[in-house]
């Protein structure tokens, strides 16, 4: 360790310049929209090959009124409002796909939190980095085994916070799966939707589709699972499983091996032929004159002892602190898998609708907070505007034009970048509510089928009740009709014609 602090402090420059530069890459990143936006505006500004300059050289004019490099310019900053500020509407959409989705209250990594995690895993890997600097880059030179460990560590320590926040993100999405099909299975409506083959359209902007659908199918609508719903095998937790342990044990028997080359070398130095370090009772004895045998053997085998014992309490030592370390490390990825539990989102778009809610407890301080995006990106795109039309009115000057250009360019301060802006969000609107209002006459026209209506099951009295009364009809119908006034007539007459014959 002693040269690894040796070769900080001897390039503690170059170190440090490479650490302000991750962390300056991690911040454009972090705010890599606000950025965007910055050099976009550098863009606009160039005098002479900048987008304002190429723009002013386009004098078509669009139905509604507008020069088309006016629109091309307003519309290039209106997608900057909507990917930094989102409409005050989404917010409500986001909070309510974050709570059908079970994860409202979770926030992603933070970035000083990702640094000190990075950094713990680093030093930690760095210690059994240098070892395995000395088998990867057999035969090189001191500087070059450090650097090299520090190259070595980094790999290490960007794979493994890799593995453990995917093993982490695995666990939480797998509960939710867990949690969908204990809910579905307990869930006793007759009724009861399948889980398999169901077409999904749930997005963030049409979170609404399944209001009246039960908690689970909310969240399966918004989770990727496998064709069984299932929570499958965890890939992720086992590779993240293996290459801890085999790091660990690998590390501990790299570290135990090099402390016993270390040892066996030291034994060897100090019995090598020559040395003058070492200190026996036959020193002070001349060689002509030996130790008679009954004293020397109890010296040497104290001096064995006490040599076994040093050696054996080194060993214990050693042994304890490799233990110690390794134990460490697993503690320090076992921590990095809780905080990948933890952070980040299983949902599809989680993530989108977290940026967009961010740390607002309202939607009125959210509103606030857009209105203020909003008018400052309003402010960039309309300098930039009334620059372009201050270019198309010289320009139009310098070359002529017909009647109708010049009404425009005349016109040219009632267009602002707000109208258009405006202009589009309600004509997307509009756009958007057509499309509602085609999916609802749709369903209206669909005929609807109404399902066979079944009579209820009879008790055994009111089917005995029923057969009886059939009995009953059919006796009745069986029974002699009593006779009519011509039948009694008919028959008295053949009775009288019988009689009357001799």
């Amino acid at each position: 360790m002693n040269e690894i602090f040796a070769f900080i402090m001897a390039y503690r420059t170059i170190i440090s310049a490479v650490v302000l530069t991750a962390v300056l890459v991690l911040l454009i990143i972090n705010w890599w929209d606000e950025v965007k936006l910055f050099f976009k505006s550098m863009l606009y500004s160039l005098p002479v090959i900048g987008k304002t300059a190429r723009l002013s050289k386009d004098i078509s004019i669009r139905k509604n009124g507008w020069f088309a490099s006016e629109g091309t310019l307003c519309d290039d900053f209106s997608g900057d409002i909507r990917r930094i500020a989102a409409d005050p509407d989404m917010y409500d959409k986001s909070k309510s796909y974050l709570g059908k989705v079970q994860e409202l209250g979770r926030s992603e990594l933070g970035f000083f939190m990702r640094l000190l995690l990075i950094a713990m895993v680093f030093v930690e890997a760095l210690g059994f980095a240098y070892i395995l600097s000395g088998y990867t880059l057999p035969g090189a030179s001191e500087q070059l085994q450090v650097q090299g460990s520090f190259l070595i560590a980094f790999l290490i320590s960007a794979v493994l916070v890799y593995l453990t926040h995917q093993s982490g993100h695995e666990l939480h999405k797998r509960g939710l799966i867990k949690k969908v099909r204990i809910w579905w299975m307990h869930d006793t409506d007759e009724n009861r939707p399948n889980l398999f083959g169901r077409t999904n359209k749930v997005t963030l902007e049409n979170d609404h589709l399944d209001d009246d659908d039960p908690a689970y199918l909310q969240i399966l609508h918004r989770v990727d699972s496998n064709a069984h719903v299932t929570p499958g095998t965890p890939m992720w937790t086992i590779i993240a499983a293996i290459a801890i342990i085999g790091v660990a044990i690998g590390a501990t028997y790299v570290r135990y091996e090099t402390y016993q080359q270390e040892k066996t070398a030291e034994v060897a130095g100090l019995t090598a032929p020559g040395n003058t370090n070492t200190f026996s009772l036959d020193q002070l004895i001349p060689e002509s004159s030996g130790l008679p045998s009954i004293l020397q053997q109890p010296q040497d085998e104290a001096d064995n002892q006490a040599g076994n014992e040093q050696s054996g309490a080194r060993d214990a030592a050693n042994l304890t602190t490799y233990a110690i370390l390794a134990t460490l490390f697993i503690l320090i990825q076992i921590m990095g898998i809780g905080i990948g539990y933890k952070t980040g989102f299983a949902g599809k778009e989680s993530s989108q609708a977290r940026k967009i809610i961010r740390n607002f407890p309202s939607r009125v301080s959210y509103e606030s907070w857009y209105e203020r995006k909003r008018d400052a990106i309003a402010r960039v795109a309309q300098k930039h505007l009334s620059n372009l039309q201050s270019r198309l009115t010289i320009r139009a000057a310098e070359s002529g034009v017909d009647k109708s250009h010049r009404e425009i360019l005349l016109q040219s301060a009632d267009r602002t970048f707000m109208d258009h802006y405006q202009q589009s969000e309600e004509k997307t609107e509009q756009v958007r509510q057509a499309g509602k209002d085609r999916k609802t006459n749709a369903a209206s026209a669909k005929p609807v089928s109404t399902p066979p209506v079944t009579a209820p099951e009879e008790t055994p009295a009111e089917k005995e009740a029923r057969i009886r009364a059939e009995l009953m009809q059919e006796m009745a119908a069986a029974a002699p009709k009593p006779e009519s006034d011509e039948e009694m007539r008919e028959r008295i007459r053949k009775e009288l014609a019988a009689e009357m014959k001799p």
